[in-house]
């Protein structure tokens, strides 16, 4: 059954290239040419297509179609003719038994009630590959509207339409009314401004136009004497190394000023600060691996870390100067990135800045 779907394969993929497939002592498939047409009852415009017929008298072996079967599964000629033979066969007792056979994509075989044999080909299927991928189109007739003339409108020019303004009459009684009212007002404020009844309220300071004049007192000045001490009671002012000198305030907050004869004593005592001087004998260490607790711009200030280092019993030196022109004060100096490691880790809780340098 298998083989036999695939002889019908093998039958429509030869009508795409030929006009004519014979199935040897049965009939021919022939293919016929169909132009373009539009169908005005549907509005279906059909592209360029090629259809299949059966003509039941084409029974001559060409030898197209057993010499496709022998090219496509690998047999001999004598094996093609025989499948081909049977397909014929099959074909021929489905129709004396169920009156029709149907060919995949090819059409319909069926046997009518004359006991004629009949073919139909299946129509939605175009054998022509220069319409491949063309589908039927609904082509809907253009309906064509009548253009509207268009109106131009005409403009007219506005007239301009000039109103008058009827003149205002002066109103004389309006004129008469300020005339007499505004020197009556002013006459009634000045009398009401120079009279004692209304003295009290001018005066007052809900008046924002009244002035009080301003008296001058003379400040009583507080006459405070100073108080002259011949001698105090206190040791004498001691000078520090910077040359000042501090006294106390008295309570009642007069300055007490004393006549000592003699000069203040000076303190000579001098404060000594320690300077650390490079020593000649610190350590200068060589490796490419360098351990550095610091760098310092001073040399001074590296030369002290190296003397409180030495009080704890940790062998340092400056090993040189880096390029930003600082000492680098180091206490170790490697070969091996390990040993100067291990270094760093020993050290690394009373100098958690330390690192390790490569020169």
């Amino acid at each position: 059954m298998l083989h036999y779907n695939q002889i019908t394969n093998l039958i429509a993929a030869l009508l795409f290239k030929h006009d004519c497939v014979i199935v040897p002592n049965f009939g021919g498939f022939v293919a016929r040419s169909y132009s373009s047409n539009f169908n005005k009852g549907s509005n279906i415009l059909y592209p360029q297509s090629k259809h299949i017929l059966f003509n039941k008298n084409l029974i001559h072996n060409d030898g197209l179609l057993i010499s496709a079967f022998m090219q496509k599964n690998n047999v001999s000629v004598v094996e093609s003719t025989k499948q081909i033979e049977d397909y014929k066969d099959y074909i021929q007792s489905l129709l004396s038994v169920k009156k029709r056979f149907e060919l995949n994509n090819i059409g319909l075989f069926y046997i009518d009630n004359e006991n004629v044999l009949r073919f139909e080909a299946k129509a939605d299927v175009n054998f022509l590959l220069d319409s491949f991928g063309f589908e039927p189109v609904m082509a809907n007739e253009l309906i064509i509207e009548v253009e509207k003339p268009i109106i131009a409108k005409q403009f007219e020019d506005r007239k301009v339409v000039i109103e008058q303004v009827a003149p205002k009459k002066k109103s004389y009684a309006k004129i008469a009314t300020l005339a007499i009212g505004v020197p009556v007002t002013l006459a009634f404020l000045l009398f009401a401004a120079y009279s004692k009844p209304m003295k009290p309220l001018l005066e007052s300071s809900f008046n924002p136009f009244y002035t009080p004049e301003k008296t001058y007192t003379p400040n009583q000045q507080k006459h405070n004497k100073a108080v002259f001490i011949h001698s105090i009671e206190k040791p004498a002012l001691l000078v520090d190394a910077n040359g000042f000198a501090s006294f106390k305030l008295s309570e009642n907050g007069n300055v007490l000023v004393a006549s000592v004869d003699s000069i203040a004593k000076t303190d000579n005592t001098s404060v000594v600060k320690p300077i650390y001087i490079a020593s000649k004998n610190h350590n200068s260490f060589d490796g490419k691996y360098q351990v550095v607790v610091g760098c310092f711009g001073v040399e001074e200030n590296a030369n002290k870390l190296i003397h409180d280092l030495q009080k704890k019993n940790i062998n340092a030196g400056i090993s040189g100067v880096n390029n930003k022109g600082l000492h680098v004060v180091s206490c170790g100096g490697f070969d091996s990135k390990q040993d100067a490691a291990s270094l760093l880790t020993s050290i690394r809780n009373e100098f958690p800045n330390a690192w390790v340098m490569a020169k």
